[in-house]
């Protein structure tokens, strides 16, 4: 269990420089221009980096080693830091040199080389509990990182923030270096086209992953489109500074603490599993229906820990469904096309995000990104259920 310790705080040093490098590069952003506009599209430059990192570079996961992988993910965020740094210290600070920063830091491909290395770590048994370990570690590293960064962007000069976020990623690459993976006789070298199809075709074997996948692509169009207007939301609606926007940032990792916590802990048939993913996706887009709502800073605190206490319920189950399911052989490109699944949607959100929130305010936003997921999501909870019992009859037949 070295490994997985080691790999554990690891991933919780690469959260707190990528959250409050994120943080950092959104605040100087929004003060440089005020504009909703602005933020949608640093949203927008971000996810399209991702996407494009993880269907090139994900089947090529599975040739290195996981923690080259990472490795080189933290060495490309640090070095963009420090350019950003340099530059600005050189006395440029155009809005395009945040989009290129955001775009740059989100080439990487840390978390599925992380998610994929954990089997190598763990045997199948424990992977429930560790995944939910790691996962509320993680939401706490964030839970604590974004009041952090509200305080300290506050106290701080941009340089200064920049040095903080660079030596933390530095240190994230030093770190990584003392876990031993071994080496495995699986990993090849087919070609790229090979390894997307391969990873493509588990899909069409577990057709409930595709499901899922599809169902929680729909999913992140509300989540990000809400996601874009936070910082509008928390100083225009709210009133806001950088700390009480940290504050309200931070309060959907608390709840997500508490909802990896009782995720580790609770047993849940497996016949039922899919309907308890189902739920927590419901009661997700539930709050933002009650964020539509809130007109205090309490008010959407609470809310917001609410709908983290029920995502441990989606992503930890998932996961663990992925890793049990998927050969590891080809475990990081599949992992990488769930990414895509996911993130398809996202760049469209972000568009609706910004356009609604402009022309019809960040509460019409809200409300609607609620009615569109609790739809999706409550549609899936009824499918759920009809197949369970659809199922249990037909078994009772036979």
């Amino acid at each position: 269990m070295k490994g997985v310790k080691l790999l554990y705080y690891n991933q919780l040093l690469s959260v707190f420089a990528s959250t409050f490098g994120t943080f950092l590069l959104s605040w100087i952003l929004y003060e440089e221009t005020g504009s909703k506009l602005a933020m949608g599209t640093l949203w927008l430059v971000s996810i399209s980096g991702q996407m494009i990192v993880q269907f090139i570079a994900g089947p090529c996961i599975d040739h290195f080693k996981r923690t080259s992988v990472m490795r080189g993910s933290e060495a490309l965020r640090a070095f963009v830091y420090l350019l950003l740094l340099l530059f600005i210290t050189a006395g440029f600070n155009e809005a395009a040199l945040l989009y290129a920063a955001a775009f740059f830091t989100s080439i990487t491909a840390y978390d599925p080389a992380a998610a994929a290395l954990v089997p190598k770590l763990v045997h199948k048994e424990e992977l429930v509990k560790v995944n939910a370990g790691i996962s509320g570690g993680v939401q706490l590293m964030r839970f604590l990182t974004l009041p952090a960064a509200g305080f300290l962007v506050s106290i701080l000069n941009n340089k200064s923030s920049l040095i903080l976020v660079v030596c933390a990623f530095s240190l994230s690459f030093i770190t990584i270096g003392f876990l031993i993976e071994k080496p495995a006789e699986f990993e090849n070298k087919a070609p790229w086209i090979k390894k997307f199809k391969e990873g493509m075709l588990i899909y069409r074997k577990h057709k409930m992953l595709l499901f899922l996948g599809g169902l929680v692509s729909i999913t992140s169009f509300g989540v990000f489109a809400a996601q874009t207007m936070y910082i509008p939301f928390v100083a225009e609606v709210l009133g806001g500074s950088s700390i009480e926007y940290g504050l309200f940032a931070a309060s959907f990792p608390l709840g997500y603490i508490a909802g990896s916590f009782a995720a580790s802990r609770v047993k849940v048939r497996e016949s039922s599993i899919y309907q308890v993913m189902m739920l927590a996706l419901f009661i997700g887009g539930s709050t933002y229906l009650a964020l539509g709502a809130a007109k205090t800073l309490a008010m959407a605190i609470i809310i917001e820990i609410a709908a983290g206490a029920a995502m441990p319920f989606w992503n930890v189950y998932s996961t663990t469904l992925y890793q049990k399911l998927v050969p590891q052989s080809i475990l990081g490109q599949v992992f990488s096309v769930r990414f895509l699944l996911t993130k398809a949607a996202a760049p469209l959100g972000i568009v609706y995000g910004t356009a609604c929130a402009s022309q019809f305010g960040i509460e019409a936003l809200f409300l609607s990104i609620g009615a569109i997921i609790c739809t999706v999501s409550g549609g899936g909870l009824l499918f759920m259920v009809f197949r369970s019992r659809s199922a249990f009859f037909l078994h009772k037949r036979l």
